[in-house]
């Protein structure tokens, strides 16, 4: 059988299934002009589902130091992998970046991006937040979070294959050693994240919710090990599964 290639960066093979779990997020939030902003629709058949791209942080690309083989082990192949044949997922995760704009590492600056558009995907998955938390972003440009994240599905959902735009929420920061701040994750950025995501009628993956309890997963308090990975991949897979019936 030909086996499935995904792509973390480059395309990758990936090998192992891992069990489900169904945790979907459910939205809140205020109100919004819907007509203002480019809908991604949602295919009618899974056959037009081809490509997604996963975008974020370094939690999405990878943390290397945290796993034996980095590509392969990086929740974007995992979720590759699960999502089986005629699929390919892009990693297009770039370390210490920020959804922020004005933040000190804004993944809008980036080679990723860039790519991450050109890959034309049919699903987006976005999972920025805990460096956006961080001291040195938080408290000076917090509150242009909301519009940058607002713009940023807006470019996203202007491309030609009009996609379909996920919003997760960011993993538990289980640790403050890089400046990041669950309680700012908690009392900020989640709700952020959940207005736009009512007023732009998106799906919200919360993996916050999901993480909980399970600092083990965490070897420095900040990223995944394989533990978490295969986690955050299976409960991404099991709110796409619901969504395009893919195990029906």
């Amino acid at each position: 059988m030909k086996m499935k290639r995904n792509r973390c960066l480059r395309v990758l093979t990936v090998c192992g299934i891992w069990g489900l779990f169904s945790f979907a997020g459910l939205l809140t939030g205020c109100s919004g002009s819907d007509d203002d902003y480019p809908k991604g629709e949602k295919p009618s058949t899974i056959e037009s589902v081809r490509k997604v791209a996963c975008i974020g942080n370094s939690i999405t690309y990878g943390a290397r130091q945290f796993l034996n083989d980095r590509e392969k082990e990086c929740y974007p192949a995992l979720l590759g992998n699960l999502l089986g044949e005629g699929f390919e997922v892009g990693n297009f995760g770039r370390s210490g970046t920020t959804l922020l704009k004005n933040g000190n590492s804004p993944y809008w600056d980036t080679p990723e991006y860039t790519q991450a558009k050109e890959f034309l995907p049919n699903i987006v998955i976005v999972k920025f937040g805990t460096n956006d938390s961080r001291s040195i972003n938080w408290p000076y440009h917090g509150s242009e979070f909301e519009s940058d994240l607002t713009d940023f599905v807006f470019q996203l959902r202007s491309l030609s294959t009009r996609p379909k735009v996920f919003l997760c929420t960011p993993a538990i920061a289980y640790s403050n050693s890089i400046g990041a701040d669950d309680g700012v994750i908690t009392g900020e950025i989640i709700p952020a994240i959940r207005r736009v995501a009512e007023a732009q009628d998106l799906t919200v993956i919360d993996l916050h919710t999901a993480l909980q309890g399970h600092q083990d997963w965490f070897p420095d308090g900040i990223h995944p090990g394989l533990e978490g990975n295969k986690f955050i991949a299976e409960t991404i897979y099991s709110v796409l599964a619901e969504e395009y019936s893919l195990n029906k």
